[in-house]
């Protein structure tokens, strides 16, 4: 995950009852370098995020044939229609505003870790 300090304390929160390896990263360029060494099973992201934006990442990520299928979860905190397409067209699988809805977005995750 590449989330500010404030989202990532959120995110683990509300997946502490998952059984996962969080794992946090400083910046898009290491998450892309990570993601392409060992592929994850899920990617959580924000938009704003150091060296690469949360788009530009993403849809490196989509296009790289070792990452390609590895969902990802965009977290927008200012979430307008705009954002939504820009979202899905970077390759986003699915995306969330925040504040999050716990519920919503375990459901989400849940998803995405049972395929």
């Amino acid at each position: 995950m590449c989330l500010s300090e404030s989202v990532a304390q959120r995110v683990r929160n509300t997946l502490a009852g998952f059984r996962l390896n969080l794992v946090a990263v400083p910046d898009g360029e290491t998450l892309i370098e990570l993601s392409r060494r060992h592929p994850p099973d899920l990617i959580i992201l924000e938009k704003e995020i150091p060296k690469l934006d949360g788009y530009a990442v993403v849809l490196l990520l989509k296009t790289d044939p070792k990452t390609s299928r590895v969902p990802v979860v965009g977290i927008c905190k200012c979430f307008t229609d705009a954002e939504a397409e820009k979202a899905r067209d970077a390759g986003c699988d699915d995306y969330v505003c925040y504040p999050l809805n716990e519920e919503e977005f375990k459901g989400m995750i849940q998803r995405y870790l049972t395929r």
